[in-house]
């Protein structure tokens, strides 16, 4: 780590005011932090910070990294307040294996992938969302993990399925960047906010699209996104009304049900094997018996509920299937991970 300039021992300024300062105080990490702290004897101490942090005589590194992992596996963490790793937050609920996870983590050189692979392949990983009552006597909260605890999607992810369902996803990294294109400027200006936020006919995946701060576009807001402006470890996951009324009602809702039943249309001629297809792509399994029953009669219904002659009638089937199509999209099965 190369300083651009020498650095230097900073005084402490009474009361804040640069022209009153009192005893110079050396360069280094608060004590309060860990007994374990650095010393700083070269340069602005950048390198040496860097060092300790990814020590191994500094296990708490290690353990929060183990723990943001397996929170974004599981959807809860081995210590529940993943922010919070000090006296205000919460315990581990199994600190043995946290312990063990963060000293196989440091082993294999820091390796976030061997560690996700780790976890991925354990039983505890693949075990099904089925419902337990004498378990569920036991451990209602499921923290010990007896079961897959069902959990919705998380923002980007929604919107992108529907673009992969409809066969518009695009997984390339886009060329350039919007923000840069609006200019300088506070996010406020119309401009700036019209040029960057994210283009609703955008088919890149979301996390490759522009962000500007206070200005989340519908898809992310309403599904709980990320605040751009924090650094959240875990997100808060809300069911409100504007949720179903957004996968009702948005126009990108209903432009990838629009899609994805011209996608159904040219696959495949017979009713049955377009509600199968649907099934796959959708849910990635076949329809039950009831539920291909359940298709068929709002098929069916739908049909006769459109008015004679006003579209023709290629399109009144493609609207037939859309409107089909985007039931599905707004089912939990779609919604949630089993």
């Amino acid at each position: 780590v190369r300083a651009r300039f020498r650095p230097n021992n900073s005084p402490v300024f009474n009361r804040g005011e640069p022209d009153q300062p009192g005893k110079v105080v050396p360069r280094g990490v608060l004590q309060v932090v860990s007994k374990t702290a650095p010393t700083i004897r070269r340069g602005s101490g950048r390198l040496e910070l860097a060092e300790w942090i990814a020590s191994k005589d500094n296990p708490l590194t290690a353990r929060v990294m183990a723990n943001r992992v397996w929170l974004h596996l599981f959807g809860k963490g081995i210590v529940p307040t993943a922010d919070n790793f000090g006296s205000a937050g919460l315990p581990p609920t199994n600190p043995s294996l946290l312990d063990s996870l963060a000293v196989n983590f440091m082993k294999e050189g820091w390796s976030v992938k061997q560690l996700i692979r780790r976890l991925v392949l354990s039983r505890t990983y693949r075990l099904a969302s089925s419902f337990d009552a004498k378990n569920f006597d036991i451990d209602p909260d499921n923290e010990s993990l007896w079961r897959c605890s069902p959990r919705r999607l998380d923002a980007e992810a929604i919107r992108d399925s529907m673009l992969a369902v409809a066969g518009k996803l695009n997984e390339s990294p886009p060329v350039g960047s919007a923000i840069a294109l609006a200019g300088e400027g506070p996010s406020g200006r119309p401009r700036l906010v019209s040029t960057a936020r994210i283009d609703p006919n955008d088919p890149h995946r979301a996390v490759y699209l522009p962000i500007v701060r206070d200005n989340l576009p519908d898809s992310l807001s309403l599904f709980d996104g990320a605040d751009p402006s924090l650094v959240v470890a875990e997100r808060a996951t809300t069911t409100v009304p504007a949720q179903s009324l957004y996968l009702m009602n948005n126009p990108f809702v209903q432009r990838m049900a629009d899609a994805t039943a011209e996608r159904l249309l040219k696959k495949t001629p017979a009713e049955s094997d377009r509600v199968r297809e649907a099934y796959l792509l959708v849910f990635g399994r076949t329809p039950t018996g009831a539920e291909m029953a359940a298709a068929e009669a709002f098929l069916k219904d739908y049909r006769r509920t459109q008015p004679a002659g006003r579209a023709p009638l290629p399109r009144q089937e493609r609207m037939t299937w859309a409107a089909f199509c985007q039931a599905l999209f707004g089912s939990a099965e779609f919604l949630y991970r089993n």
